[in-house]
């Protein structure tokens, strides 16, 4: 039946469905068929995985006998697959227009403390067949995880796995309908080769019936709500657009009802009131059909009649017949509305992750989430976001299509409901009606442990809220996956500059000419940014530069990737340095220009004239910076800078938890320990000595005896490593 249904454009949207939660996962993810049959290419170039798609393949016979152990699963779950302790998520789902069961396979993973485990067993029992060896070079490549990390990465491949059965579903649904028309049409010598409108079919219905006079679909517009959308019969024009309520009159008594219900000789029926007042006339009869799909009530299909009609029983079957056929048409095109109003959704949402991913900025993070968020809904609409500042003591405000007054108002009242009270929410979404009556759907902003904003959109009705609410709570869930990140990243910058600012306050001690030169530098980065115009962003990037510059090779190592572009910039600086009167041509960037420039500038004494030109920096930089300096106003001054929104991460608990560490791990004796703590806190000898009340030679002995415990060659190496024990 899958195939059946795995058209190329249904077959395209669930690949990039599994790739997108193959790349936030970063997971291999493969789905297959009942029979261990990849439905679509897997989402890694794994060989292992390339294996696994291989229909003649061994390794992907002998792997399905391991998946079909599971084949009873009904959850997602993590299984041991081919090798102990190799963990694969298998998730499963039910194929389409039958019993059979489909899988997401997703893996590896490796949890915490059995990678050396699982080396040890494989190289004991000598498994080196083709499948086990290309599964443990996957497994010796993969992180280990905790259970914490495993669980959320099942949960994840199971909303996969939910995703890809919703999506079958509905394309077998649409199928389904259309084989049934089709079928019925064959049956019918009425039948035609291109489907008609419903308004068409009416009026051929009313033509060739002979017991309707009027014939008309009233379709749910909210819960318990309906609307005559279409009409066809003489002196049914007054019933178009007419609402009413379930339970009222006939219309509303057979919308509750899941089966056809029909009354005659209503002439004086009270119910029937609802039709004669809007121009109908007299009225015998009443036919009324249920438009379901699914189990859901989609509208009510009803036949009036003016009079009493003989009805031969064979006409009578035939009517109902077409009737049937007309109703599923009718439910075939409001799915199929729905579906591609779904499809069109989907395909700019799925556009907008991958912008909003590429963002990291949270303010135009949030811009893009509520622009996308009016694309999706049908009907022109407003939005709207409240999201907590970083001091948590205000909120800002990205709206669209709403007045600046309703935005406070309504601002203050999400504060209040939903901020203030540091309300968690589960997934999901929730319906407010403000004072002015408008109809609201809300969704929780949520990342680093806290809800920290909502995007809320307005809605014409429930019904609205109902066909949107799933594609907008994916937006939500993806904005707030992605904010975590951009969070996480700030936090990690600021760990890194915190920690690069201790290793530069050290090393520059050993090193005062230096250390004096680079702070003048700092100076004028900071002056030359306000003066020229270049950006904070910039300004920042090379006072990093001009920190690292200071450190020696192995300190800048214990970095690791973390200013790499910084160390690349630096490189150019220091190939700037040595080309200096070599004659030819140098291409270098602008950073490093303007880094070897402010450096040069920094190191001159007063009276010491500056060089008509450096080489590798442009005569326009250089020429700039010497008017810079012509007219440079220096002020003695020291800024601390502090950002409140960073209080998660503590120095001073760092320091004591990594000092804690290297004495355990290098046994240092307990004055070799409060030598080390002064270090850490940039004492000079002269300092340490005063402060321990012994002479500097003593305490030269201990520096020389902590640095070969811990196998580093000077301070600042012994400060990154008690940094990197502390926030390990």
């Amino acid at each position: 039946m899958i195939e059946k249904n795995w058209t190329m454009d249904v077959k395209k949207t669930v690949e990039e469905i599994q790739q997108t939660y193959a790349e936030f996962t970063r997971l291999s993810v493969l789905i297959v068929d009942n029979q261990g049959r990849p439905l679509v290419k897997p989402s890694a170039h794994q060989p292992f995985f390339k294996k696994l798609s291989d229909p003649e393949g061994e390794v992907r016979e002998r792997f399905w006998e391991e998946v079909r152990q599971y084949a009873g699963l009904t959850r997602p779950a993590l299984c041991d697959l081919w090798l102990p302790g190799v963990k694969f998520i298998i998730a499963p789902f039910k194929a389409p227009g039958g019993d059979a069961t489909c899988y997401v396979v997703a893996g590896v993973l490796i949890q915490q403390g059995t990678k050396t485990m699982l080396e040890e067993e494989v190289a004991h029992a000598g498994l080196y067949d083709e499948g086990r060896k290309l599964l443990l070079d996957l497994v010796l490549e993969a992180e280990e995880l905790s259970g914490e990390e495993a669980e959320v990465w099942r949960e994840k491949i199971g909303k996969l796995a939910e995703a890809v059965e919703r999506i079958l579903q509905s394309v077998h649904r649409e199928t389904f309908i259309r084989e049934r028309l089709a079928e019925l049409r064959l049956t019918l010598t009425t039948a035609r080769k291109e489907r008609a409108s419903v308004e068409l079919t009416f009026e051929q219905f009313t033509d060739i019936s002979g017991t309707a006079d009027l014939m008309g679909y009233a379709e749910k517009t909210g819960p318990g709500e309906y609307r005559i959308s279409r009409i066809s019969g003489k002196d049914g024009g007054g019933l178009l657009d007419a609402e009413f309520r379930e339970g009222e009159g006939f219309l509303g008594q057979a919308a509750l009802s899941e089966s056809p219900m029909q009354w005659t000789d209503i002439q004086r029926d009270p119910r029937s009131f609802f039709l004669r007042q809007r121009g109908i006339g007299e009225i015998y009869g009443l036919r009324c059909f249920p438009v379901r799909m699914g189990g859901e009530q989609l509208g009510i299909l009803f036949i009036v009649a003016k009079r009493k009609y003989e009805v031969d029983p064979l006409l009578r079957e035939f009517e109902d017949v077409l009737v049937a056929l007309i109703c599923e048409y009718i439910a075939s095109g409001t799915i199929e509305m729905r579906m591609e109003r779904q499809i069109q959704r989907l395909r700019p949402l799925m556009e907008v992750t991958r912008f909003m991913i590429s963002a990291q900025n949270t303010q135009r993070i949030l811009f893009m989430l509520v622009d996308m968020s009016l694309s999706l809904v049908w009907n022109p609409s407003s939005a709207i976001i409240v999201h907590e500042s970083a001091s948590g003591e205000k909120v800002q405000i990205v709206s669209r299509g709403i007045g600046n007054e309703f935005a406070e108002q309504y601002a203050r009242d999400v504060a209040k409901r939903v901020l203030r009270e540091n309300h968690m929410h589960t997934p999901g979404f929730e319906l407010s009606q403000t004072e002015e009556g408008q109809l609201m759907i809300e969704y929780p902003i949520v990342y680093a442990s806290k809800t920290r904003g909502v995007l809320a959109v307005s809605l014409s009705s429930e019904q609205e809220a109902e066909e949107c609410r799933e594609v907008l709570l994916a937006l939500a869930t993806m904005g707030s996956i992605i904010l975590q990140s951009v969070h996480d990243q700030h936090q990690l910058r600021l760990q890194n500059d915190r920690f690069l600012k201790m290793m530069y306050d050290s090393s520059k001690r050993g090193e005062e000419k230096q250390g004096k030169d680079t702070d003048l530098s700092l100076r004028l980065l900071e002056e030359y940014a306000r003066y020229s115009g270049i950006t904070s962003e910039e300004s920042v990037f090379l006072q990093r530069a001009s920190r690292l510059s200071v450190l020696d090779e192995p300190a800048r190592r214990e970095f690791g990737d973390a200013f790499g572009d910084e160390i690349a910039v630096l490189k150019e600086y220091r190939s700037m340095l040595d080309s200096e009167g070599q004659t030819g041509n140098f291409s270098y960037s602008r950073e490093a220009q303007l880094l070897r420039t402010v450096l040069y500038f920094a190191a001159l004494d007063e009276d010491t004239a500056s060089r008509l030109h450096l080489n590798g920096v442009s005569p326009e930089m250089f020429n700039h910076f010497r008017k810079f300096m012509a007219v440079r106003h220096t002020v003695q001054s020291e800024v601390i800078l502090s950002d409140g929104s960073t209080a998660a991460f503590n120095p001073a608990e760092a320091e004591e938890r990594g000092i804690e560490a290297i004495v355990k791990e290098f046994g240092l004796s307990k004055r070799e320990k409060e030598v080390l703590e002064l270090v850490v806190r940039a004492s000079s000898n002269k300092d340490i000595a005063a402060k321990l009340f012994i002479s500097e030679h003593t305490v030269k002995n201990h520096l020389t005896n902590i640095f070969n415990k811990m196998s580093v060659s000077d301070r600042a190496q012994a400060i990154a490593r008690v940094f990197n024990r502390g926030i390990g």
